[in-house]
């Protein structure tokens, strides 16, 4: 039987008098608690909640805004919610039935009014209000995703939320807020203090690991993906570390940095410590194996990718890794079987068939070199023919081709 399907859309927020939010971070829990309860529902495999994303150029209802800030990017707040034949109308995609909104206040107390609307029967399938202490929130979220599963006729598993702290998971869900804007393209007014709200988390509850991996997962889109300023990222994993000298994701985080930036003996020195504090944790092996061979240091990286493919025998980058070492170092055969088994785990990139060309041009054997030559060109986009492949083919017939 298909699950069932639900848009989740970011709850309205009560307005004051002159018609503005009585206080900004209502917007926020607005749609952190939809996408929180989204969530919470496609944790059934009967149920499959999609969170909308609402943004908008100009200005924005309920929300006090200079014209500079009026012309930027932003998300969307209501204060209204919508009406049945309102509901109906929203053009939902393919598979859709359920449009799932309401409104939502957190103050000293935790209100939800939740609105499942049925599109195809066109009738409103549950309105109901959930009123409790604000020390009662992930019972208050329960309540509700129970009362949806229920007019759907499902049932919800039993989970263990990721900590106990009601507002360790509040600051947890500003940082997932502000990691949306990032994604979205919404105007950010400090990109340096995105991590704060991660760190608050952190700080009041430290095995609260969901709050440390999304601050580095936002650490490594400013550094990687370009949504915020290299430093700022950094500084944000350095804070971590001071905050929790254990979190060996942090300096795992920091050494991607350094291997991005070229800097491959700072990202060793990182890993090095990575692996004093978690021995066992696979991705440090290929990644200091990467680290050591772009310092030409063949031999140790070679251990490295070993023991990451041994660790994870599915791992394609180690398995790339271990191929280029193991080229530098003329075991030529072994390094082609190494970078055939990445192929057959679904790794296509122009580089490594361009290694595989270069490897067995080196053997003398010409016609399957070529047909790597193809597929690499192929993947990197380039035509079929043109002025640039008599460069190339001179490379590859000298057999000076490109090597990793």
């Amino acid at each position: 039987m298909a699950a069932k399907q639900l848009m989740v859309f970011p709850f309205t927020v009560p307005l004051d008098p002159r018609g503005l939010m009585r206080d900004a971070a209502q917007g926020v829990y607005a749609r952190s608690l939809a996408r929180t309860l989204a969530e919470r529902l496609s944790l059934s495999p009967q149920m499959s909640a999609v969170a909308a994303t609402l943004t908008a150029n100009g200005p924005i209802e309920g929300l006090e805004q200079t014209r500079e800030e009026e012309e930027e990017h932003g998300w969307v707040v209501a204060s209204q919610p919508w009406t049945v034949d309102e509901a109906c109308h929203i053009g939902l995609p393919e598979g859709m039935e359920f449009v799932l909104h309401g409104a939502a206040e957190l103050t000293d107390r935790i209100r939800l009014r939740i609105l499942l609307v049925d599109q195809p029967r066109r009738i409103l399938a549950l309105d109901h209000v959930v009123l409790r202490p604000r020390a009662e929130l992930f019972a208050a979220l329960e309540e509700a995703a129970g009362v949806v599963a229920q007019a759907l006729g499902e049932e919800l598993p039993r989970i263990k939320w990721p900590t106990s702290d009601v507002e360790a998971y509040l600051a947890y869900l500003r940082g997932r807020d502000l990691s949306a804007s990032h994604e979205s393209g919404v105007r950010v007014p400090d990109p340096s203090k995105s991590f704060d709200a991660y760190l608050e988390a952190a700080r009041r509850d430290l095995s609260f690991l969901d709050a440390q991996d999304r601050l580095l997962a936002l650490a490594l889109d400013f550094a990687l993906g370009g949504q915020g300023p290299v430093a700022s990222a950094r500084a944000g994993c350095e804070r971590l570390l001071q905050l929790d000298p254990a979190a060996f994701k942090a300096h795992a985080t920091l050494a991607e940095m350094d291997l991005a930036a070229g800097n491959a003996a700072s990202a060793e020195a990182r890993l090095h410590r990575v692996l004093k504090l978690r021995p066992d944790w696979g991705p440090a092996y290929e990644r200091m194996g990467t680290a050591l061979l772009r310092q030409e240091r063949y031999g140790e990286a070679l251990s490295f990718f070993d023991r990451a493919t041994r660790e994870r025998r599915d791992d394609t980058d180690a398995l790339v890794g271990l191929g280029s070492s193991l080229a530098e170092l003329d075991r030529l055969e072994e390094a082609i079987a190494a970078w055939r088994k990445a192929l057959k785990l679904g790794a296509q990139t122009p580089h490594l068939h361009e290694n595989l060309a270069a490897a067995l041009l080196r053997l003398g054997r010409r016609s399957e070199a070529r047909e790597h030559r193809r597929v690499a060109r192929q993947l990197a986009g380039k035509p079929g023919f043109g002025l640039d492949i008599f460069a190339d083919a001179w490379h590859w017939l000298t057999g000076n081709g490109p090597r990793r």
